[in-house]
């Protein structure tokens, strides 16, 4: 026989039965090599005839030998040991298996030592139930941070053991979280309790960011002293967002260009509609956040809509042209933050020039340049308004829930685009177009919404004002 090479291997499995439930412990004594510790219970009840107690691997020619307690069980060709009959009369006592491995020329015996435990004396936690443990904590919240919603976790048992020892076994990504003592305070990776009173609680190790990791499932052990009764409870951590992030452009400069495609942009584009896009900027947000824009630099020429980002040609200019504008990004957050480098967007224009036969005379060529001079003039957007309201407001279809205001008699207004919730008629009526749902606005619960002004007076003119209706509870 070779040397044997003693070690501890504890398997354990749960089980139950008409005799009360027990826990088997299995220690393995191999003798060719050292294997890792594991612990598995057993509880009667699921250790049926022909329930799998131990399996080995690379199994080739193995045999149960008998023993004073082999007649509880039984070994298959594969290598797995299986009961046979009820193991509760095995209760409290050490239960020693062995096994002989069979390679050929030489053979080794494994040593199974199983510890039979009542079920009254096993740990288990008080949290145990079939409901996920939820816990939540505030992202760059400091060290030391106990996460909330999770019960003080304690193990116990009908035979009031203790000390207990308590460590995180799996799911501590990067070792994010300790446990925190209940009674001393004292913060360690491994908490040993000796009051039958205590418990720990879930800290934080280290500062979180939400936008690394926004989820821990965290399998927090209770072990004896011996090693063998032990419980686990698995816990979920959910790391909650703060507004920690800005908006970030894609770009630093953006060029578009209209009616030349001799020059190069991110967008070109020969002709041009009123109020089409002529090209669209874009920023990101690392907290998910919806982003909205705004011009910084004041002009006649060009509108963008807060929430794409496109860029809109409101007027032709009678001449060539090239802008340098500033375009901000803020997140839909109360507080905000802003974008803190803004985009720089350079435009160019080349009016398309008007073809004329060369046998025209001068009155036709002057009629030209007249009709060019009384192009409708479009003046800039308006400032979005933000108005608040209850959810109960937007409750009747066909509501007014607000008056548009006028700046002359003679304007009248359109919404843009189609809105599934408000409608808008050509006095300035907002009126309600369907139930407002506080659950079906989205995360940012409002209503956003252009409308379009026009004015017959002094040849007309055409304008652009953005409302945010913030619906609340």
């Amino acid at each position: 026989m070779p040397i044997l090479v003693t070690h501890a291997e504890t398997v354990s499995h749960r089980f139950s039965g008409t005799m009360g439930t027990i826990m088997v412990a299995l220690v393995l004594l191999s003798a060719i090599m050292v294997v890792s510790a594991k612990t598995v219970s057993v509880i009667p009840q699921d250790a049926h005839p022909g329930y799998s107690v131990k399996k080995f691997k690379d199994s080739i020619n193995f045999k149960l030998l008998d023993s004073d307690f082999s007649q509880f069980f039984t070994m298959l060709q594969d290598g797995s040991i299986m009961t046979v009959s009820d193991v509760s009369p095995l209760v409290d006592h050490p239960v020693d298996l062995m096994v002989l491995e069979n390679k050929g020329n030489t053979s080794a015996t494994h040593m199974l030592k199983l510890y039979v435990l009542d079920r009254r004396n096993m740990l288990s936690f008080k949290t145990d139930s079939n409901d996920e443990v939820l816990g939540r904590i505030m992202e760059n919240s400091p060290t030391g941070t106990r996460v909330t919603g999770i019960p003080l976790l304690q193990a116990v048992s009908d035979s009031n053991s203790v000390p207990v020892t308590y460590s995180i076994i799996a799911g501590n990504s990067a070792q994010a979280f300790e446990l925190q003592d209940s009674i001393t305070g004292d913060v360690l990776p491994n908490v040993t309790i000796t009051d039958l009173s205590g418990g720990v609680n879930i800290v934080s190790a280290q500062v979180l960011d939400r936008e690394e990791t926004a989820r821990y499932v965290l399998s927090v052990q209770a072990v004896d002293p011996s090693g063998i009764n032990r419980a686990v409870s698995n816990v979920v951590v959910e790391v909650e967002d703060e507004n920690d992030n800005s908006p970030v452009f894609t770009q630093k400069v953006y060029r578009f260009v209209v009616g030349d495609d001799s020059l190069e942009g991110d967008n070109v584009t020969l002709t041009w509609k009123r109020f089409a896009s002529i090209g669209k900027v874009e920023a990101t947000d690392a907290d998910g956040d919806k982003v909205a824009y705004k011009l910084a630099t004041p002009t006649n020429f060009l509108v963008i809509v807060p929430q794409t980002g496109d860029l809109l040609l409101t007027q032709e200019p009678i001449e060539e042209i090239e802008l340098e504008l500033v375009v901000e990004a803020h997140d839909l957050r109360i507080p905000s933050r802003t974008s803190p480098r803004p985009a720089q967007v350079v435009f160019h224009f080349s009016p398309a020039v008007p073809k004329v036969d060369i046998d025209l005379d001068l009155q036709q060529l002057e009629n030209v340049e007249l009709h060019r001079i009384k192009r409708r003039v479009t003046r800039a957007v308006r400032p979005t308004k933000r108005i608040e309201f209850t959810e109960t407001d937007g409750e009747t279809e066909g509501r007014v829930v607000f008056q548009l205001e006028k700046e002359t008699d003679r304007e009248t207004f359109k919404i843009r685009d189609e809105n599934p919730w408000v409608t808008v008629d050509p006095n300035g009526s907002v009126r309600v177009k369907k139930k407002w749902d506080y659950e079906e606005l989205g995360p940012e619960k409002t209503i956003d919404f252009w409308v379009t002004i026009t004015n017959a007076e002094k040849g007309g003119y055409l304008c652009l004002e953005g409302f945010i209706i913030n619906s609340l509870r």
